[in-house]
């Protein structure tokens, strides 16, 4: 909205409200006191069980729900998800208020002037655990795992939880690994990109692990054609480049750098930074005077079987 209201109505949600007291009061949750604090608003609360008294809000989630919700949608990416919802929302303000006459675009500019300004930083709503890694590197937030590094096993990290990230800190909050919020059926989050240092030390175990599974077909091919130094110094390598960069652009140089042949980890590490620094592939130098044709040269005792065959059996 880009401001802020000054007053904004609530139901008794539970992350708001810790306890409904007598005549009209309520016992806030810490967390949401400080969210109040943040933006300046002031805070009322409807009675329990009455929707009547904020029916306007009641309609409109049934208008949202029936023209931008049905049918049922399939959410995968939640922060995506609200761009082009809000996207919608704003074209629908061009229809006009049943009422008033002007569109609600109109209405909402007007309304504008009422509100209070936003503060300079945005609110981080987040919460901090205190948990053990267990002997795998893994911590348990909410009964979801999330990995955290090898170095970390049986350690003590700090997890920073929001809605939508799982950040894991040392205890001196730097940053070691950050994950999606797992919700629904899914158990379990890991980053490989900790642990490729680790297996870079028996590259030959590579194949019996989950990272081999997920990668790639690409890289599974490539890994397949390696030798023992190649793959050490392939994991060592992706270990630098998963840190910043998801497996499709290294995925990319890897396809790119394969063109003619089985690539060094040199060239794939070439075309990978050439790629994120928008350079791409450079094409082949064309000359400007032509190649003469060389003859096809061959390998082997053929060469030895003609000579022997021209001198009549004298060596």
């Amino acid at each position: 909205m880009g401001r802020v209201p000054k007053v904004i109505r609530f139901d008794n949600l539970s992350p708001a409200v810790k306890k409904i007291l007598p005549n009209g009061e309520r016992e806030l949750t810490e967390e949401f006191q400080r969210f109040v604090l943040h933006y300046g608003f002031e805070c009322e609360f409807c009675n329990p069980a009455s929707g009547n008294e904020k029916g306007h809000v009641e309609a409109k989630v049934k208008y949202i729900r029936n023209n931008f919700l049905l049918p049922e949608l399939t959410i995968y990416d939640l922060e995506s998800f609200n761009d082009s919802l809000w996207e919608k929302c704003e074209r629908d303000w061009q229809r006009p208020h049943y009422q008033k006459g002007k569109t609600i675009a109109e209405l909402f500019e007007e309304e504008k002037e009422c509100f209070l300004q936003l503060p300079a930083k945005e609110y981080e709503c987040v919460r901090y655990e205190q948990v053990r890694a267990d002997k795998y590197g893994y911590i348990r937030v909410e009964n979801k795992l999330y990995s955290t590094s090898p170095r970390f096993a049986k350690q003590m990290v700090l997890a920073k939880i929001s809605y939508q990230e799982i950040e894991i800190l040392t205890e001196d909050y730097e940053l070691i690994v950050k994950h999606e919020r797992l919700y629904g059926t899914q158990q379990k989050s890991m980053k490989w990109q900790p642990y490729l240092i680790l297996m870079a030390k028996r590259p030959n175990a590579l194949k019996y692990t989950d990272f081999y599974e997920k990668m790639p077909s690409e890289w599974q091919d490539y890994f397949s054609h390696c030798t023992i130094q190649e793959k050490q110094k392939t994991l060592q390598l992706l270990a630098v480049l998963l840190k910043e960069h998801d497996f499709e652009i290294s995925t990319q140089a890897l396809r790119l750098a394969s063109q003619y042949g089985h690539p060094s980890v040199d060239s794939i590490k070439q075309v990978f930074y050439q790629l994120i620094n928008g350079r791409g592939i450079r094409e082949p130098i064309q000359p400007k005077i032509s190649v003469p044709t060389m003859p096809e040269a061959s390998r082997g005792l053929s060469h030895y079987d003609r000579f022997f065959e021209s001198t009549g059996g004298e060596r």
